[in-house]
């Protein structure tokens, strides 16, 4: 049943706007149907200043495209794409929860940890998900990899029931597609960014790897890995690549646990996990099945509270996923925003010296 408040548009019924990226607006809504057919949704409406921009409409249309092809359990599924009165959208399922941006913000704020056993059920169904887009859809005829390049802690679920999506797909890179996005252009976030997506070179899986390390590292550690306090500061500890050891930042964590994340977070992508299977299996031979069972209740309360919690400035990460980046500022460029791509590479260029010389001083000692 509908709120009373909700606004009509198209077919859908919104009750409530409960985040905002960069391109899009993300509302609560209800899509009704015959015979009392209802159904919760999230509503992702282009934002009306950019509704005019080709480069905007586009990359909306070609994340419904690609997102709505997918099928797994650790995917939030799109249902639909469309247009009202000029105004683009797309159709997503709605889960009830929290991001696990906001888990690790409370849990912070707590002094409670969320635990290895959580960090490791969190990384293998994140790495079974990279594993699926990696390994390739089907796309204009073809089996087609992509690369998601937004891994982070604000585009991953965790429902009240204990399940745990990948969302927002709409920076995803199609690799073998010419044109399909622009060489050079940084899109994603400076802290989950792997060294080559920072450079803007081309991309493969073993980047989305890297980030679900950082992802990781944080989940234990209690704190962002690379994130520091402006992008030339953040992009030069990616590119320095200085990880310290889990003992000193998590103690108590499963022997083996450094080496997959020493392995996950190599700066040489040839260093890495070849695929997102591997890094699974990895993580997947450190916990028992009760570890994991344990983990997903514990995830799934937290996710719960907060979801009831009814706390309207808790909204802009839970449910969606939608973009946060501590601070910092967003890596989502249009194609034609050359102006924001020259200043990306000025700190690029910045955060590179600053990590040389770091790296030589502790060379000299």
């Amino acid at each position: 049943m509908r709120p009373s408040d909700s606004e009509r548009f198209g077919k859908y019924w919104l009750s409530r706007r409960i985040g905002e990226g960069g391109m899009a607006t993300l509302y609560l809504g209800t899509a009704e149907g015959p015979d009392g057919f209802s159904k919760p949704c999230v509503v992702k409406r282009i934002r009306p200043v950019h509704s005019d921009k080709e480069s905007f409409r586009r990359m909306l249309g070609q994340e419904a495209r690609v997102a709505a092809l997918l099928n797994h359990p650790n995917i939030v599924q799109v249902f639909d794409f469309g247009e009202v009165e000029g105004e683009n959208y797309l159709t997503m399922e709605y889960v009830e929860g929290a991001s696990l941006n906001h888990l690790l913000r409370l849990a912070r704020e707590e002094g409670v940890p969320l635990g290895w056993a959580s960090a490791l059920t969190v990384g293998m169904a994140l790495a079974d998900a990279l594993d699926y887009i990696h390994t390739g859809v089907e796309l204009n005829g073809a089996l087609t990899p992509l690369v998601h390049r937004d891994v982070s802690p604000s585009n991953i679920l965790v429902s009240g029931r204990g399940a745990i999506k990948l969302t927002d797909f709409g920076i995803v890179k199609i690799l073998h597609t010419p044109g399909v996005t622009a060489s050079g252009v940084v899109k994603g976030k400076y802290g989950y960014m792997s060294p080559e997506q920072v450079k803007g070179q081309d991309l493969d899986g073993r980047s989305d790897i890297f980030a679900l390390g950082a992802v990781l590292w944080e989940m234990l550690a209690g704190r962002p890995l690379f994130r520091r306090n402006d992008v030339a500061a953040t992009i030069a500890a990616v590119l320095a690549g200085a990880v310290p050891p889990l003992a000193e930042a998590a103690p108590a964590v499963p022997n083996g646990l450094q080496e997959v994340l020493d392995r996950a977070l190599a700066s040489r992508r040839s260093d890495r996990y070849e695929s997102a299977r591997q890094l699974h299996d990895d993580l997947a031979a450190l916990a028992t099945a009760d570890d994991v069972s344990e983990a997903r209740r514990a995830l799934a309360l937290r996710a719960s509270l907060i979801a009831q919690s009814g706390n309207e400035s808790l909204s802009d990460v839970a449910y969606t996923g939608s973009h946060v980046l501590y601070g910092t500022r967003e890596a989502f460029i249009a194609d034609d925003a050359e102006g924001d791509t020259l200043s990306i590479w000025v700190a690029v260029v910045t955060a590179t010296v600053v990590a040389s010389v770091l790296l030589w001083i502790m060379l000299l000692r």
